[in-house]
């Protein structure tokens, strides 16, 4: 705080105002950049995220336990916290990493199941998860899911989950689509037979 006033006394205040002016210009257009010149930014919170899995599919995961060990994201077309729409007109912008939004959505979904969700648990008998991002945008969620136990690899398999395209840029109704296409991809992973067998 001295050295800012020592500066102001000697007339040099503008200086420091104008590359105040130029950060502040440079993280704006960072900020765009990051969001790839999007017309729409929707945002998308894991805890607004209400996982809705039928009965019939969340049964038999009722006291099943799973560790998930690891979110991968492998889409160069998506940034940190942000996925698009195809034409990259819409950007979906989510509070924590894709890697954690997912992580959390996946976590809260296998809990409202029943199953007990640990984390990089060194308990050698839980089953460890790990889910690799391929590709996503609003229309296409395409990811894969890979359990091992004890080291070996007992379940590999890649999921695609779809929706409608919206043309509207209402963006509560985006949000609640990015939510349903979430919820899509729980219920895709958990009525899998063999990602079942894979907990045994």
């Amino acid at each position: 705080m001295k050295a800012r006033q020592a500066v102001n006394r000697v007339g040099k205040g503008k200086i420091f105002g104008t590359k105040r002016f130029l950060c502040m210009i440079s993280l704006f257009f960072f900020a765009v950049f990051l969001t790839g010149c999007a017309e729409t930014t929707v945002n998308v919170h894991r805890h607004l995220f209400k996982p809705d899995i039928p009965a019939s599919v969340a049964g038999p995961y009722k006291g099943k336990q799973i560790d998930l060990y690891q979110v991968v994201n492998l889409d160069k077309n998506t940034h940190s916290w942000t996925y698009y729409n195809p034409a990259k007109t819409v950007a979906y912008k989510a509070s924590v990493s894709l890697e954690y939004y997912v992580m959390d959505c996946f976590r809260d979904a296998f809990w409202s199941a029943g199953m007990g969700v640990l984390y990089q648990t060194p308990e050698a008998n839980v089953p460890d998860m790990e889910l690799i991002i391929d590709s996503w945008t609003d229309a296409e969620f395409k990811f894969s899911v890979l359990v091992k136990k004890n080291d070996v690899l007992s379940y590999k398999n890649q999921f695609v989950v779809t929706m409608p395209a919206l043309e509207n840029t209402d963006t509560a109704k985006l949000e609640k689509n990015a939510y349903i296409m979430m919820n899509k991809a729980v219920v895709a992973v958990l009525s899998d037979k063999k990602f079942l067998q894979a907990l045994k």
